[in-house]
């Protein structure tokens, strides 16, 4: 169960912006992503860390398997378990 209430993008008693940046990650992802739905509670938040993705994952040089490596260096320099 989740510490921090989780928003969701159908709740009609959601932030709006926070319903429509879900929208956002339900179309690209084809779901709601949870760590964006607690992130959610601050719209503000959501929108500057779905911005940073989209630069961290489109805005850069990197191929898809030089950028795949990159993510799997960091998880196990960092001892990363998931």
């Amino acid at each position: 169960m989740a510490r921090i209430p989780l928003v969701s993008g159908d709740d009609p008693d959601a932030d709006p912006r926070a319903r429509a940046l879900l929208a956002m990650v339900r179309e690209s992802r084809g779901r709601e992503v949870n760590v964006y739905r607690g992130i959610a509670n601050h719209p503000d938040i959501l929108e500057a860390v779905l911005k940073l993705g989209q630069v961290a994952y489109f805005g850069n040089s990197l191929d898809p398997v030089q950028r795949e490596l990159a993510y799997y260096t960091s998880a196990v320099t960092n001892e990363c378990f998931y």
